[in-house]
This record gives structure tokens, C-alpha cells and sequence, in this order.
């Protein structure tokens, strides 16, 4: 059976949450596998003031949201940026933030790209493949399921989704289908390989490659079964803004038959009900509105989403891992300050020193990349098993590429061998060999 398309009607979304806090435990606010329960309301002292710095860090940030009139134009991102790091620059593991201006679509970035477990933040490429399976009006039951596992994050609750997702009592042929809906959209970092809590079957790939996991320059040994990475999430949150806001972008263009504006709009609007933790929200103001979600296990905690501030809405992601164990009390306040830092910049005219404004933000210089000398092509299509790099059409194997590799197509004729049809490429570090054709994606076969 499938389920319904409709727009979360208010009053069916609280009746749903209340049935949720009233129910048995299987239906209640379950926390990712092998995670630390959170304080409840967690409240550690705020941290101490930033030593005085040549990084930019803004004078203050407020925690009264200005009124409307004061909406202003804030000063380049980078500023931010340098605010950020330095708040950062002391935390002992691998901290990966974005912010987007989603007015102007400016962001910034850093490890953006490196693979984290998915915790709970998986839960939103879930949540939009349950939107996308409906079409018509949700019953209480079908609404229950969404609210439970956008504001309470259970786990259960999202295993119940993947399986009306599928289609059927199977909710591993849902996290194929949503991992496929990620790859569609260009987002080749996310998975979900195995459903949250439940063990990997013998019969089914049960990780998959990714060029975020194959780094070897940074590590946060995510979990094996269900990865993300906060440009993921964060461009997840651009498309459900895009798409709510202005009935525009890829989920549209993606699924112009399966999502609507109404319940992009509908999504974002029950994730502000997600208070099961406070992370970024503690450094929010009252009544700020924040469509986000949350999660953590016993090494990484995350929280992202869309702030709909006076100073014009933004998106924020942030994540922090510490080898073994995060402690809660180093993270939130963490999580703090970068939200108080974010909002200010959208918000505040006063939150950065003129003597600040006149000089460059004191960030490191990104330098541009190399054109490519060659047309590109990405590796796609492997189901998550990699694409065999080899010496020549059918010869040793020189690696394994996963999807969303990026390589080069120098000038060569296409072979047949062995009913495959072989192209020359190049990685970029620059390996060269012989790959099957049909698993490239270039400008002439992209979909």
C-alpha cells in the first residue's frame, strides 16, 4: 500500500505528537544506536570569551531576535568563516561545518566533505522519499510516523517509513530506494545501507564506497552502515527551502510528479518541532524559528538545518567528532557559540568591530582549482560496489572508484572486449587506466 499525498494538516500533526508522547517505548523518542543519552534540557555554563585575536570574531551576538525594519546586509561570509574557525581552533578532533546565505547563496565551508556516521541526520533524506511516496490524504497512523521521526527521531518510526517507502514490509528495499534518490540528486556521500538499529543481512551489499570514505587525510571512522557529510545535509536543507519557498529547484526538477511546494513547505515545518536535544538551538533566540534535526552516538554529535531569521534565512550544518567519546558538555556549548556566531552576522550591524570590517577576514586563502585539461565524467551506477580501475580493457585491477568519482576522459577511442565496452580515463592524482563506459556519467549521457 502506498501512502497519501497531502500537507501535514496542524491539528492531525499535534494530535499525532500527542499519541506519540503517550505511547509504549517503541514508538518513543528512541536515540540513535549505541548513543549516550543527552542531559535532559542540557544547560552548561556558556563558554568563556574568545581571547582577542587577529581572527574577526564579532563583538557580540544577541540573544533578541531585531525587529523586521532591521533587516540588513551582512558583511562577506568569510568574516564569519574566521570567527568560526577561531572558535573551533581549540577542540580536540574533527569539527566539519556549512553555512549557506540562501538569499544570496553565498557559503561557507570546512571538511565539508568527510565522511560521518549518519546518526539521526539521515532521517531527512527519509523523511523527503516518505513525502515523495505520497498521494493523498495521510491517515493519523501514516502522520504519526512522519511527526515521530521528525521531532522525536525514532528510530523505529523511520524503519516504518523505509518500508512505505518500498512499498512493502521490506525496510531495506526502502534505504536502496532512498540511497538511489540521493545519487539522483547528485549527493553521493549519504547512504543508508542498512536500516537504523537493524542488523546487515548476508544477502545484500551492506556499505557502500564513497569519495568521502576513501579520504585518507582526515577521519572520523564513521559508521560502516548509514554515512553522511554536512555538505550533504546542508544542500538537502537548500533543496527543501528551494522547493517550499519558491516551488523551484532540484527536488522539483527531480520529482515534479512525486513532491509538491506544499509538502516541501509541510516537511519543514513539523522539523521545527525537533527539541528532542538542544544543540545549534541553544544559540538561537526565542522564538527564532528552526527547521532542523539532530543526532549523535558516542563520538560524533550533529545538528543542522534552516533558521528563518529577520536578517534573512540561512542554513547552518555543524558536526564535531572526538575519538572514542564526545562528551556532551564539550559539544553543546560548542554548538552554542557557533549558532550565536551565525545568527549575528545575518542579523546584527553591529556584530563585527569597524576595525574588523576594514581589514580581509583572516582566513586561509582557497586556491582555485586547476581547469581540467580533459572533459570530466563522474563514476555512477555501481549500486555502491565501485568501479574497477584497470592496467588495460580487462586487465589487472589498479583500484576500486567509487561513485561520485571525479575523473578525467583523455582524447581515446572507445574499445570492446569481452562484451564491455572500455574507455581510457584518469583519476585526480592522476592514475591512469580502463574503465566499463556504462558506468560513466558525462554532459552527453547525464539524465
Amino acid at each position: 500500500m502506498r501512502m497519501h499525498r497531502l500537507a501535514l494538516l496542524p491539528g492531525l500533526l499535534l494530535l499525532a505528537l500527542a499519541a506519540c508522547q503517550a505511547a509504549p517505548p517503541s514508538f518513543g523518542a528512541a536515540q540513535d544506536s549505541s548513543a549516550p543519552a543527552p542531559p535532559p534540557s542540557p544547560t552548561p555554563p556558556p563558554p568563556p570569551a574568545a581571547a582577542v585575536t587577529t581572527a574577526p570574531a564579532p563583538r557580540h551576538a544577541p540573544r533578541a531576535a531585531p525587529p523586521p525594519a532591521a533587516r540588513h546586509a551582512p558583511p562577506d561570509l568569510a568574516y564569519l568563516q574566521a570567527a568560526l574557525d577561531a572558535a573551533l581552533a581549540d577542540f580536540a578532533g574533527v569539527s566539519s561545518y556549512v553555512v549557506v546565505d540562501l538569499r544570496s547563496g553565498a557559503r561557507i565551508a570546512h571538511n565539508a566533505d568527510v565522511a560521518l556516521a549518519g546518526m539521526s541526520l539521515v532521517k531527512v533524506p527519509i523523511l523527503i522519499n516518505a513525502y515523495r511516496a505520497l498521494d493523498g490524504p495521510p491517515n493519523v497512523e501514516q502522520t504519526k510516523l512522519i511527526s515521530q521521526t521528525a521531532a522525536l527521531s525514532s528510530n523505529f518510526a523511520a524503519n516504518l517509513l523505509l518500508r512505505e517507502i518500498a512499498g512493502r514490509p521490506d525496510p531495506y528495499a526502502g534505504a536502496d530506494i532512498v540511497t538511489q534518490s540521493l545519487r539522483d540528486l547528485g549527493l553521493f556521500n549519504t547512504f543508508i545501507a542498512v536500516p537504523v538499529e537493524m542488523e546487515p543481512r548476508p544477502d545484500r551489499l551492506n556499505s557502500y564506497l564513497t569519495p568521502a570514505n576513501q579520504r585518507t587525510d582526515v577521519t572520523t571512522r564513521p559508521d560502516p552502515y548509514r554515512q553522511t557529510t554536512t555538505a550533504d545535509v546542508a544542500a538537502l536543507f537548500e533543496m527543501l527551502y528551494a522547493c517550499a519557498e519558491a516551488d523551484a529547484g532540484p527536488l522539483r526538477a527531480r520529482y515534479p510528479d512525486e513532491l509538491t511546494q506544499a509538502e516541501c513547505a509541510a516537511l519543514l515545518e513539523v522539523l521545527q518541532l525537533n527539541e528532542l536535544a538542544r544543540l545549534l538551538e541553544r544559540g538561537l533566540p526565542e522564538g527564532v524559528r528552526f527547521a532542523h534535526k539532530v543526532g549523535w552516538i558516542d563520538d560524533t554529535h550533529g545538528d543542522g538545518g534552516v533558521v528563518y531569521a529577520p536578517g534573512g534565512d540561512y542554513v547552518i550544518v555543524m558536526t564535531l567528532y572526538a575519538p572514542g567519546w564526545l562528551e556532551w558538555e564539550k559539544s553543546a556549548p560548542l554548538f552554542e557559540r557557533a549558532a550565536r556566531l551565525a545568527y549575528a552576522h545575518f542579523n546584527d550591524p553591529d556584530a563585527y568591530p569597524p576595525a574588523v570590517l576594514a581589514a580581509p577576514p583572516a582566513v586561509t586563502a582557497t586556491v582555485p582549482p586547476t581547469p581540467a585539461p580533459y572533459p570530466q565524467a563522474l563514476v555512477f551506477g555501481t549500486q555502491g560496489i565501485g568501479l574497477t580501475l584497470r592496467s588495460r580493457p580487462g586487465g589487472e585491477a589498479l583500484a576500486i572508484l567509487p561513485d561520485g568519482s571525479v575523473l578525467s576522459l583523455p582524447p581515446a577511442d572507445e574499445v570492446e572486449q569481452g562484451g564491455v565496452r572500455w574507455r581510457r580515463v584518469r583519476t585526480a592524482d592522476g592514475l591512469e587506466g580502463w574503465v566499463g563506459a556504462a558506468y560513466l556519467l558525462t554532459a552527453a549521457n547525464r539524465p
